[in-house]
């Protein structure tokens, strides 16, 4: 995976930790925040080995 990132989604209790590209992670963050009130979504370089790939990440490309 090139440029890995963590992504964590949250809305309520909800909350989920995943890793994915760059481009992949600033995608899910732009469109999951337009006009989503409540949903809060973190890009950053915490990544460890077990995070989970990002589901359907070539969605995402």
């Amino acid at each position: 995976m090139r440029n890995p990132r963590h992504i964590r989604i949250e809305s309520g209790e909800l909350k989920k930790d995943y890793q994915a590209s760059a481009e992949q992670a600033q995608s899910v963050a732009d469109e999951l925040t337009q006009g989503s009130p409540g949903v809060v979504v973190t890009v950053d370089d915490y990544v460890t080995e077990d995070l989970p790939t990002l589901p359907c990440a070539r969605l995402w490309e």
